[in-house]
């Protein structure tokens, strides 16, 4: 028997296209690629001190993308060991860096050829004044031989560099959705660009963050946001409580930070952006929920430009928590403040209740005063106060000599006047205490009476680790439920001529089969809601522990500096012979590897399919309770753990009716959820922010001290204007997937058609509530 050794064989240029299309999700990513190394050179050539009038030139045809600056340009050796050599940068120095260049990576282009079949490279350089031209075709692309022609050119005297990528067949661009693509990052910079001879930059950045109806403008230098942050800041309020502010100047732990920030509340998404160019759609936790412009040189994008680094989000969580602490105290001094839910929400929270003099309370009889006020008038005679809505109560306590103060019906205002009420007032409070009357003995409960209260007790033991004592009995105030905390359990009282129990108590005698998954759904709907507060986990203690629990090797699928590093690092090894061909592709291959999701329309099932009875208990409980309402507030899970299911996407057709205004619920990944799908296991509150290829859910743990969240990377825009905001909580948890809600606005964009495969680049973590 004989034996040889055989090379191994690899596809250089299929090896690229993968490697490319990996990083760069979007094949229309070479537009952004050199669109920003054109930027970076213009930028390059203004900190050298040229005198010359900065251009971009873009010119987009089905075929071909050509892209032309008046830039630095490249001299041969620039060409050879840098734009050529993947993994290397010559921005990636202090020079570079105080320019404000974007891009420190150095593959670049690899970008091109995700839908490039050839690239064709012209450029002079300001510093020699030499001019080369260099010319690559994919086919012909080697590892290991010389394969791109390089040519010197007679000089012009016009630094600069032309780009010109020729599309392979098959990849011809949209040329409308190419323009916009690169509108989107290029809007804000200073230096004129050109999209087939129409200017789309130099925009004001009001074209993003539009200015708001004024009442009031604050304008102040150095002003210190908190104890690590200052700027310069340019406020404006509304007459509704809306919030635009402008900070420039910026001082974060006593360093400068180059850029601005100009945020709105309620605006949709945070578009992050350096030097003015576009980087990426990040999400930030906000009272007001702030969004806007954040254009800070501090900012890194990820190789891939699809996100920010972890240490970029984490620095823009922080300012934003300070400037939501700034604008609470400001707030405060206006009487604008009475409008704002938002502002009562980050007192409440942080019991900051000497911020509450200026909200208005009402009086029965007479005008709503502010808290100041009341305040006031109770220094010497004590006020009665009364936090029901039985208005019989009202008309015995409330006269013209003794008016009675009205508790606002819901929170956070209810907590807020509680609050500076106990602290700065004199208050004797009315009896509101519901009263239990004919308490049932369990000897005289029916089967039916005993087996739901055992079911109850049972289902919030395991799913909420919550002690309780169900009991059937009499209650005033016309309350269906009543729960009460004791010393080592929770007491709920359940009133037996409920409509809702009856209808429990005729499944237990008539459709055992069916009792089962209707009481576990009538916990979690109607018992739920008001024993909350008592679960363990909803503590900062119990949060803890149960962080703890679930904290495993995190996802965090991301190219920041140092976790691209293996890149270069490979493909050196490689060249001195450390590491063989067949593990160097299998090395890089790994390196930019995401969890990648594909959906088509063979993984969709209709709900009913899966989860059989949900829908009809959904229905049969909104029918026998009409007081169920749509909670924006943290709520647990539908649990189905002896249920299974293959489906990555489920369904409701258009004649079903909706759950909790659902008709589409997208499988997470199998690794987030063997790693982290005990977090659905709690109560959370949903949030879902989208624009253009993402779409970022955030999933808040009932406790507020932390949450998940998960990040859809798709290859085409998200077919619906850039959105997003707090949404019902209704994730599915099933013995083997978890499914979590589509709002209907995005629904198309996650819902295949026959032949259509939908791809999801993932990225998910668990994090503390101040990174989120």
């Amino acid at each position: 028997m004989t034996s040889k050794l055989i090379p191994f064989q690899i596809e250089t240029q299929r090896v690229i296209q993968l490697l490319a299309k990996q990083i760069y999700q979007s094949p229309l990513a070479l537009l952004r690629e050199n669109t920003q190394n054109a930027f970076d050179a213009i930028r390059q050539r203004l900190h050298k001190g040229d005198d010359f009038q900065p251009r971009i030139e873009i010119q987009l045809f089905a075929n071909k993308i050509i892209i032309s600056d008046n830039g630095l340009g490249m001299t041969p050796d620039d060409l050879r060991q840098h734009y050529w050599k993947a993994g290397s940068s010559s921005k990636n120095n202090d020079e570079a860096r105080a320019a404000g260049v974007v891009g420190t990576f150095g593959i670049g282009a690899m970008a091109n050829f995700g839908i490039a079949d050839e690239l064709t490279v012209e450029t002079e350089s300001a510093l020699s004044g030499e001019r080369t031209l260099c010319k690559a075709v994919k086919e012909q692309l080697s590892l290991t031989e010389d394969c791109i022609e390089m040519h010197s050119q007679d000089s012009r005297g016009e630094p600069g560099t032309t780009i010109e990528a020729n599309i392979s067949p098959g990849s011809e661009i949209n040329i409308d959705q190419a323009r916009n693509y690169v509108s989107d990052f290029i809007s804000l910079v200073e230096v004129p660009v050109y999209v087939n001879g129409q200017m789309i930059s130099c925009k004001p950045v009001e074209s993003y963050v539009p200015n708001i109806p004024e009442t009031w403008r604050n304008i102040v230098s150095d002003c210190k946001l908190g104890d690590r942050f200052s700027a310069d800041v340019e406020l404006v309020l509304s007459n509704n409580a809306d919030i635009w502010i402008k900070l420039t100047n910026l001082f974060w732990d006593g360093k400068s930070l180059a850029g601005r920030l100009v945020l709105r509340s309620g605006h949709p998404n945070l578009q992050t952006f350096r030097s003015g160019f576009g980087l990426a759609t990040a999400s930030v936790s906000s009272v007001y929920q702030f969004g806007g412009v954040a254009d800070l040189l501090v900012l890194e994008p990820t190789a891939g430009r699809e996100a920010l680094t972890v240490d970029g989000m984490q620095l823009l969580q922080s300012m934003v928590h300070e400037i939501d602490a700034y604008i609470s105290v400001e707030l405060s001094k206006r009487d604008e403040c009475d409008a704002s839910t938002a502002f009562m929400s980050w007192v409440a929270a942080r019991n900051r209740f000497d911020l509450c003099g200026l909200l208005r309370m009402t009086i029965q009889p007479g005008d709503r005063l502010t808290l100041t006020e009341i305040s006031s008038l109770t220094k010497n005679k004590p006020m009665m106060l009364y936090e029901g809505t039985d208005q019989s109560i009202i008309k015995l306590h409330a006269n013209e000599d003794s008016p009675l103060l009205l508790a606002a019906r819901t929170n956070p205002r209810r907590k807020c006047e509680q609050g500076y009420l106990q602290q700065y007032a004199k208050i004797e409070t009315v009896s509101n205490k519901p009263v239990v009357t004919n308490l049932r003995k369990w000897k005289d409960l029916s089967s039916a009476e005993s087996g739901l209260a055992f079911r109850i007790e049972s289902i919030l033991e395991s799913d909420y680790f919550l002690k309780t004592e169900v009991v059937y009995a009499d209650i005033s105030h016309q309350l269906p439920i009543l729960a009460e905390k004791l010393a080592n359990s929770v007491r709920i009282v359940l009133n037996p001529d409920g409509q809702t129990l009856k209808m429990l108590f005729g499944l237990f005698d008539h459709d055992y089969a069916s009792f089962g998954s209707m009481a576990k759904d009538f916990v979690r709907t109607i018992i739920f809601p008001k024993v909350s507060d008592f679960v363990p986990s909803s503590t900062r203690q119990g949060a803890e522990a149960f962080l703890k629990a679930i904290r495993r090797p995190r996802e965090l699928f991301e190219y920041a500096d140092d976790d691209l590093g293996t890149l270069p690092k490979i493909w050196e090894d490689y060249q001195e012979g450390l590491i063989s061909m067949e593990q160097a592709v299998e090395r890089s291959q790994s390196a930019v590897r995401g969890s990648v999701q594909f959906v088509d329309v063979s993984a969709s099932r209709n709900v009913r399919e899966v989860v059989p009875d949900l829908i009809e208990n959904e229905t049969a409980l909104q029918h026998a309770d009409a007081d169920i309402a749509v909670s924006f507030e943290a709520a647990p899970a539908i649990t189905r753990l002896d249920n299974t299911s293959s489906a990555k996407l489920l369904v409701l057709g258009v004649n079903e009716p909706p759950l909790r205004g659902y008709r589409n619920f997208l499988a997470i990944t199998d690794r987030v959820r063997e790693e982290m799908g005990d977090f659905f296991l709690q109560p959370h509150k949903t949030s879902v922010v989208w624009g253009g290829q993402k779409t970022l859910f955030i999933f808040l743990h009932h406790s507020g001290q932390f949450g998940l969240y998960y990040d859809l990377q798709t290859r085409e825009v998200v077919d619906a204007p850039a959105g997003g905001g707090v949404f019902p909580s209704c994730t599915i948890v099933l013995k083997d997937r978890i499914y979590i809600p589509v709002p209907e606005p995005i629904a198309q964009s996650f819902v295949p058609i026959a032949g259509e495969r939908k791809r999801f680049e993932v990225r998910a973590d668990i994090l503390r509530t101040e990174s989120l």
